[in-house]
């Protein structure tokens, strides 16, 4: 399955806007609104791997914020990821954690 192909079935799942990580906050295409990493939880995520070229790697994953917006952030795999984005996807990644194993 290639990029493309996933954002189609985050698309078909009501995932229709795309996030993107700038400084301390994500912005929302369409949206006049900043989110903290705080006002976002990871919904689904899945992987690309061409297995030929390691710069074509990314995850999508599958964002809902509180008000209820839904989008897609893509994180290239290894050393091409953006700082921003990376700091993002361990926050949120904590944040679930915390909340599964019932930690504030």
């Amino acid at each position: 399955m290639n990029l493309s192909e996933l954002q189609e079935i985050a698309t078909l799942k009501g995932f229709t806007h795309h996030f993107s990580a700038a400084g301390n906050h994500v912005t929302c295409d369409g949206k006049e609104v900043s989110y903290s990493a705080n006002d976002l939880t990871i919904i689904d995520s899945r992987s690309v791997d061409s297995g030929t070229d390691p710069g074509d790697d990314a995850t999508l994953y599958m964002i809902e914020a509180r008000d209820g917006t839904r989008g897609t952030l893509i994180v290239p795999s290894s050393f091409y990821t953006e700082h921003e984005k990376a700091e993002l996807i361990d926050h949120l990644r904590n944040q679930q954690r915390e909340s599964k194993s019932g930690n504030p």
